[in-house]
């Protein structure tokens, strides 16, 4: 488990800064927050379906300049192997852009980290322990 979050954090940890662990809960879901919502259902969708080159596609530029294609099969194998099916994302808000999410898992539930670069494509993928 702990090669399956050094992992997840190398694949994203580039993306997060220090700001997104502390989110506020919006009143009512923001424009970007509802885009957000859209990319993390598809984001789970293709997780579960293991179509991971469609969920790669989704993915910026910045993104795909630090993540190989390989490298995401790699840890979309290993998500799925130790953690099973991601059966619900609950938002728990956003800051600075970036949208928390309750991610919960068959096995396990995770903080998931999810944001949008200039052209719509995600920037921030990030997956950890819950806090």
């Amino acid at each position: 488990m702990k090669r399956f979050f050094a992992t997840a954090a190398l694949l994203t940890g580039l993306f997060v800064s220090a700001n997104a662990q502390t989110t506020t809960k919006p009143a009512a879901p923001s424009p970007e927050m509802i885009k957000l919502d859209s990319l993390t259902k598809l984001s789970q969708r293709f997780l579960n379906e293991q179509k991971v080159d469609s969920l790669y596609a989704l993915m910026g530029a910045a993104f795909k300049g630090q993540i190989s294609p390989e490298m995401m099969k790699q840890v979309a194998s290993q998500v799925s192997g130790q953690l099973g099916k991601w059966t619900a994302a609950e938002p728990v808000g956003i800051k600075d852009g970036i949208a928390k999410y309750k991610a919960t898992f068959t096995n396990a539930a995770l903080d998931f980290y999810i944001s949008r670069d200039a052209e719509g494509k995600i920037a921030t993928f990030l997956m950890k322990p819950s806090e």
